[in-house]
């Protein structure tokens, strides 16, 4: 009897191993959760037009968690492409065994993408004066960048995280100054947007370093903090 029980407990054991290791490595192909995914995203956007191919069903040894994931997702806003790389969706895992999911979070990590694309997707931008530094000033540059939506009990987006880098941007100042060679990583939620390591130059000064950050919680202020050569006649006034 000993022996049955201590080979049952020996296969559960392995099982239960087994079953962690694919999950957190390759995890479980699934086509099950497309739909759901797609009706609760686009229950809080019906802007948003997700078309998924092969989901993953895997886990996140770190958070405890399990999620789905999904490589090359097409996702639309407004109609417009968005360039994504891929989609991760945390589920809460008692609302799994109760037969009601709910979505704890969602990461999108977008494809490297252009100032010209952003430019594209600028036209659903709010406020329009931000749609309108993009269109008119921003000229050039590459963007990486990663997206975490939070949800509520209710599958309600309640917070969300942006963080990335910007590379190779060029900035038009005014009619004959630009600001090239610009690159700065940045950090932005509800309340807060930071940049930080800023660099770029133009024909008159070189930014070295820089931080900035954007205060968006009550009324908008604005700290920053730049180290800078400018340029006379040919040479550099610290």
């Amino acid at each position: 009897m000993n022996k049955t029980i201590s080979v049952v407990l020996s296969f559960i054991f392995f099982f239960f191993i087994s079953s962690i290791i694919i999950l957190s490595t390759t995890g479980i192909k699934t086509k099950k959760f497309n739909n759901f995914i797609s009706q609760k995203i686009k229950e809080n956007n019906k802007k948003i037009e997700l078309d998924l191919e092969v989901i993953q069903f895997k886990l996140d040894i770190q958070e405890a968690s399990l999620f789905l994931e999904t490589d090359s997702p097409k996702i639309y806003y407004r109609g417009i492409l968005i360039p994504s790389n891929k989609l991760k969706v945390y589920l809460d895992f008692l609302s799994i065994i109760k037969s009601e999911v709910k979505i704890k979070k969602v990461i999108l990590n977008l494809n490297q993408f252009t100032v010209k694309q952003l430019k594209t997707l600028s036209k659903s931008f709010k406020p329009s004066n931000f749609q309108s530094f993009v269109k008119n000033k921003l000229i050039d540059g590459k963007i990486n960048s990663e997206i975490e939506f939070f949800l509520d009990k209710n599958n309600t987006l309640n917070n969300f995280i942006t963080r990335g880098q910007v590379t190779d941007l060029r900035i038009g100042i005014s009619k004959d100054l630009e600001l090239k060679e610009s690159s700065f990583s940045f950090f932005a939620d509800r309340t807060d947007i930071l940049l930080k390591n800023f660099f770029g130059k133009s024909e008159f000064f070189t930014i070295k370093e820089g931080d900035l950050k954007v205060d968006l919680s009550s009324e908008i202020k604005i700290e920053s903090n730049f180290r800078s050569d400018i340029i006379i006649n040919e040479e550099i006034k610290k």
